[in-house]
């Protein structure tokens, strides 16, 4: 019994390990082409009875191809291309002091982990900042000195503080 249970939830490990890096392959290196992305090749997994004609001898053959540097007989992956995005667009990100180029880098840079790390940073810097201009102004120890005793330099500085 405890034998089957394992069975089942390492089999449920395994799908979820390999959606995991089927997600990673496709946004590493599917998402964003370029000249220094690798191809990427599919290779028929699901029938293990034909594991060796439909995974290992084409994955030798590739690798093979790569080797001797020549074009594999496999087609790599492409993933959907629109033709309205713009290649050379360029985007710079101020919060992150970052220059990017074209729509679909800018795309997967505003979802990236960095950038919302650094945007979940400035949001709560920025709210610690009107929180403590908040409570200034609030302050009841603020006005310590009268206004009539402080001499009229200060007061100006006062007045372009407070804008």
């Amino acid at each position: 019994m405890f034998q089957k249970i394992g069975i089942e939830a390492l089999k449920q490990v395994t799908k979820r390990y390999a959606r995991k890096q089927n997600r990673w392959v496709k946004n590493r290196f599917l998402s964003r082409p370029g000249p220094s992305v690798p191809s990427v090749y599919g290779l028929e997994v699901s029938d293990v009875s034909k594991w060796e004609e439909s995974v290992l001898e084409p994955a030798l053959e590739i690798v093979q191809s790569f080797i001797q540097g020549r074009k594999p007989i496999a087609t790599p992956i492409k993933m959907p291309y629109n033709e309205a995005e713009n290649k050379r667009s360029y985007h710079m990100c101020d919060l992150c002091d970052r220059i990017i180029i074209g729509d679909r880098e800018w795309a997967a840079h505003i979802k990236s982990k960095s950038h919302l790390k650094q945007l979940k940073r400035r949001r709560r810097l920025d709210s610690d900042a009107a929180n403590t201009i908040e409570s200034q102004s609030i302050s009841p120890d603020h006005d310590k000195e009268p206004k009539e005793k402080r001499s009229s330099g200060q007061n100006e500085q006062e007045l372009k503080c407070s804008f």
